[in-house]
């Protein structure tokens, strides 16, 4: 008898720490019983950053019971990685409105050397919906994101902050269009206004040090009239 299944059950999922063949060993675990999961696949939600990725359940129950167990965790390369869970599916009579995490300081860890001696870090989710007339299929669902930008803890790192959290809530930090990076569509993607998704790696990964970042981000902020 032939199957009667629905479109896949997307969960964004995110990990303490990027680890090697980790997409793999995702899926391996929101299969079996440990995670409360079932049969599904796993991708990368986004090439430019290693630990953000989509788990598409075969069956609604199985993401259901993914969602009911509080901690999920798996060992990665030795190290116990803890995976974060951010639902996709939001009722489509919603009008979408991206939400910026309240700000979370850290003092330990990577730093950034004498003039960036501390890092301050910048959460921020959007939900997924249903494309409206502005975007570039009207109708269609998009999957929600969720990314964490680092910024130095100065003075004109904070002033970034505050630019960056203007503009956030005036909807210019995302946009909803094709990927750079994959080429996929109808997919949430940066809107011109580049963020520091690591505290190390430099500009090729899209991380520290890079001494003129700050200025260039105030530039792309004021271009989108934000000042």
């Amino acid at each position: 008898m032939a199957s009667n299944l629905g479109p896949p059950s997307p969960l964004l999922v995110r990990v303490s720490e990027p680890g090697s063949r980790l997409h793999r060993k995702l899926e391996k675990y929101f299969q079996s019983r440990e995670s409360g999961g079932g049969e599904c696949t796993v991708r990368l939600s986004d090439r430019s950053t290693q630990d953000t990725f989509v788990v598409e359940f075969r069956e609604r129950a199985a993401k259901e019971g993914v969602l009911k167990k509080r901690e999920h965790q798996i060992v990665v390369d030795s190290k116990r990685v803890t995976i974060f869970l951010e639902p996709t599916e939001k009722p489509i009579e919603k009008n979408p409105r991206p939400r910026m995490s309240s700000l979370t300081q850290s003092r330990e860890g990577v730093r950034f050397g004498e003039k960036h001696p501390h890092e301050e870090h910048i959460p921020n989710a959007v939900d997924s919906c249903v494309q409206k007339k502005e975007h570039p299929n009207p109708g269609r669902r998009y999957l929600g994101i969720h990314r964490t930008a680092y910024l130095p803890d100065n003075k004109e790192g904070n002033e970034v902050l505050r630019l960056l959290r203007r503009a956030f809530d005036q909807k210019l930090i995302f946009t909803v269009g094709d990927s750079r990076v994959t080429g996929a569509s109808d997919v949430i993607t940066w809107n011109d206004i580049h963020h520091k998704t690591s505290p190390f790696g430099g500009p090729d990964k899209y991380g520290y040090p890079d001494p003129d970042y700050l200025k260039r981000v105030k530039q792309e902020l004021k271009d989108k009239g934000i000042e």
